[in-house]
């Protein structure tokens, strides 16, 4: 019982230092091409692939991808992969916050003629929530994420 009971606590702790190692990976990967090799090479590592949050972090990561490819055909390919992975983890967890700034950070970086836009929705949602978010360390990766966007 014990034992079992250490698994599940490291575990969630694994759990939880993947997902703030792919945060961290998530700020950088627009930067350049490595960043953004090495944030899809984390994400493919992780066990728990089938996670909602890890769902939307790999659409984020073909969205991200696109700018590193010249091949406009592969680059929309990466872009339609990337709306649906992270569309997907919305429609089935419409209320995380982490989800809808994701969806918020890539919208705010894309061309607007690709008509993917809930900028306003997403950014109302955040401003109406953020306060409800019971994890610290979410609460402030958006809250420092936002701000810096706004430079």
């Amino acid at each position: 019982m014990r034992l079992t009971l250490l698994l599940i606590l490291l575990n969630i702790s694994t759990s939880d230092n993947d997902l703030q190692i792919i945060r961290a990976l998530y700020l950088s990967a627009h930067s350049t091409e490595s960043n953004c090799n090495n944030f899809g090479e984390k994400l493919a590592s992780i066990e728990d692939s089938k996670s909602t949050l890890i769902n939307g972090y790999q659409g984020c990561f073909y969205f991200i991808k696109c700018k590193f490819i010249n091949n406009p055909i592969e680059k929309f390919s990466y872009f339609n992969k990337g709306k649906e992975l992270l569309e997907a983890a919305i429609k089935q967890d419409p209320e995380s916050a982490e989800l809808r700034f994701l969806r918020f950070s890539i919208q705010k970086n894309i061309p607007s003629f690709l008509l993917y836009n809930n900028l306003e929705k997403d950014l109302n949602f955040l401003n109406e929530n953020i306060t409800n978010i019971n994890n610290k360390d979410v609460q402030e990766f958006i809250v420092e994420s936002l701000k810096s966007m706004k430079r």
